[in-house]
């Protein structure tokens, strides 16, 4: 017990009050179990008569119509049955794919559904989105009991918003949707106006921008008083939250490459719904600098670096995401970036070369109030060689409190060093951090076709003997990518490390480290260091997307009650 209150210390401590605030404030509403009386009948909702167009928010899960008639929603690379008559919405605590039942709630899947292109399924689609949005709405009702758990999670609340307001523009002006509007509106009006009074200050980053979208978009569907206030409170909020979470370098503080890409649509959304010109400007030049960083976050493939929490099916691709700059009237290059780049205040080195393109992390897991999308990897590297990754992170396969999530964030699954079997930030619970490391002495030099970096952290200084982890990274288009480790301080300590393979390369033993052969060609990897050091292969998950697995392999060396200071050379070549 005590050492649980000292972690949860450690990671309350770095709160902001407001969050505190927020979080008590709605733990007591939840246990006076407040009605949704306070939230309908508020006024008739009037809509508006030609809302600003805005690209569609959210990908949805797979659409299958027929399989949907039988009660199966596929997302998330989940297949699961709700059933038709009464479908089953999941509600209460949920401890088992939580993303994918809040991910049901977003509606996606509906959206999804009315916008196929194939005009002889309309119909069926039309009737399919009544059906379910009926029965979502009798029985996901704010007072039904278990429903504030996901389905009216406000993060959820305000990207349903997104769908519903889709859904209406192609079913709005059919005739067979007419007896079912009112029920419609009702329920969205009611919907934002919770969202309103229950913006997510506890939790904030990504969430409060997502809370901005979803008010401004009801804002400007529907008419009166009460949108205006979401308006204005979305504008605000919008403002407000560009300018505290996008850096001076363009990166998100989060640092996932995916939430980069999804705040950089949301900007896009509130950029074209907001009405203050001021506003919009800011946001226009707020989203251009995520752009430049976006260009920079891809691997040859064209795809992110699975930093932090992060796949590649939580977003659109980058090229989808950038392409919305048409949308805004500005100017946007997003040819290929060719050398290096460090982005100083995200705390990522990059480098695209020949034949390496290297992605370096060098800075902290996230903002110190909200380092819920980070892990334990600081110093961790991501490489392609020729246009073809080759070391990778674990990626991210979902959100439940479970032994993946614990690999996920774990140092162990990174390509940097533990020390002792502890990771370097104290990862806890689903999105919790305890102890951080930070970075320290971070170097990068770019010239000539050459790519020189270096940075150290302190996330283990806790440790008898103050142990500090020193990386060195160095390649040219003629020289062996060469990764040097370098841990300083005193006493002894096991010290282990290694590099996570694309599955699409396949490791042979040698006696130095090994023979490594894929689609990019053959490479020999070396692995230097101090009497007793042990190389070895694992059998390792790689989650590149939400709900998927693949068992890839690991190369890993080992240094079991080794006297610091220690240095571990890896050479590619």
């Amino acid at each position: 017990m005590s050492a649980n209150l000292s972690r949860t210390l450690r990671t309350v401590r770095h709160l902001r009050f407001t969050q505190i605030l927020s979080r008590f404030r709605y733990l007591v509403e939840r246990k006076m179990m407040f009605k949704s009386f306070r939230y309908a009948g508020l006024c008739a909702p009037i809509r508006r008569a030609d809302p600003p167009p805005v690209e569609h928010a959210q990908s949805g899960g797979e659409c299958d119509i027929e399989r949907i008639e039988r009660g199966f929603i596929k997302q998330l690379n989940w297949d699961f049955k709700i059933g038709y008559q009464q479908p089953n919405w999941l509600l209460g605590r949920c401890t088992h794919q939580r993303l994918w039942t809040a991910t049901l709630h977003y509606h996606g899947w509906l959206s999804k559904l009315v916008r196929l292109k194939e005009e002889s399924k309309a119909n069926k689609a039309e009737e399919l989105c009544r059906h379910y949005l009926s029965d979502w709405i009798a029985r996901c009702a704010l007072d039904k009991e278990g429903a504030r758990d996901l389905a009216w999670n406000s993060y959820a609340i305000a990207t349903r918003i997104a769908e519903w307001v889709a859904i209406h523009a192609v079913l709005g002006r059919r005739s067979t949707w007419l007896d079912f509007e009112p029920q419609f509106l009702s329920s969205l009006y009611q919907q934002v106006a919770y969202l309103h009074s229950h913006l997510e200050y506890d939790l904030r980053a990504n969430h409060l921008m997502r809370d901005a979208v979803g008010l401004a978009r009801a804002g400007r569907f529907f008419e009166g008083k009460q949108p205006r206030r979401w308006l204005n409170t979305a504008t605000k909020l919008a403002t407000e939250q560009a300018a505290e979470q996008v850096l001076s370098d363009g990166g998100h503080f989060e640092r996932s490459p995916m939430y980069h890409l999804e705040v950089m649509r949301d900007i896009y959304s509130l950029a074209k719904l907001v009405e203050d010109k001021d506003a919009r400007k800011q946001l226009i030049d707020t989203w251009l600098r995520m752009a430049e960083f976006a260009n920079w976050m891809r691997h040859p493939d064209g795809n992110i670096p699975l930093l932090n929490d992060a796949t590649f099916n939580g977003t659109h691709s980058p090229a989808d995401v950038l392409a919305l700059g048409r949308g805004l009237s500005v100017e946007c290059d997003t040819s290929s970036r060719r050398g290096g780049k460090h982005f100083a205040d995200t705390g990522i080195i990059v480098w695209h070369g020949t034949p390496w393109c290297l992605f370096f992390d060098v800075g902290p897991l996230g903002p110190d109030f909200q380092p819920g999308h980070g892990h334990a990897d600081t110093l961790t590297l991501e490489c392609s060689y020729k246009g073809t990754r080759l070391f990778v992170d674990p990626g991210t396969h979902s959100y439940d409190l479970d032994e993946r999530r614990r690999y996920d964030r774990s140092t162990e699954a990174h390509n940097t060093v533990a020390i002792d079997s502890t990771d370097s930030s104290e990862v806890w619970h689903i999105f919790r951090v305890g102890r951080r490391a930070y970075p320290l002495d971070v170097y990068a030099k770019f010239a000539g076709g050459v790519f020189e970096a270096s940075a150290g952290h302190d996330g283990y200084s806790y440790l008898s003997g103050r142990p500090k982890h020193f990386r060195r990274v160095e390649c040219g288009p003629d020289t062996p990518l060469s990764i040097s480790d370098r841990i300083e301080g005193g006493g002894r300590h096991r010290l282990s490390g290694g590099w996570l393979l694309d599955p699409r390369w396949s490791a042979k033993g040698t006696s130095q480290g090994w023979e490594l052969k894929g689609p990019a060609g053959m490479l020999h990897i070396t692995i230097a260091g101090p009497e007793g050091l042990k190389r070895l292969e694992k059998s390792c998950a790689y989650h590149p997307e939400f709900g998927m697995e693949h068992q890839t392999t690991r190369l890993c060396w080992e240094l079991g009650a080794a006297v610091l200071p220690v240095k571990i050379t890896t050479r590619i070549e």
